[in-house]
């Protein structure tokens, strides 16, 4: 199956398992940096969570956040 073909039939999935997807994906590419790339993420979220309390940052779930990634893929 060819990447444009998988991609698009990715896209067909739910968004619970186009996340596990995406996390199986990026944990493949250099398993040794995981490590890193957690604490990393782990920072940004703290930052994230502290901007959203603070009234910095607008909250979006994770559907309306899934589309707004898909339609932007798909222009």
């Amino acid at each position: 199956m060819d990447s444009v073909r998988l991609a698009n039939e990715a896209l067909k999935l739910p968004a619970g398992e186009r996340a596990q997807l995406i996390d199986a994906l990026w944990r493949s590419l250099d398993p040794a940096d995981q490590p890193s790339i957690d604490q990393s993420w782990l920072a940004e979220s703290r930052d994230r969570l502290c901007a959203h309390r603070e009234g910095k940052l607008k909250a979006m779930d994770g559907e309306e956040a899934l589309r707004a990634i898909e339609d932007g893929l798909r222009q």
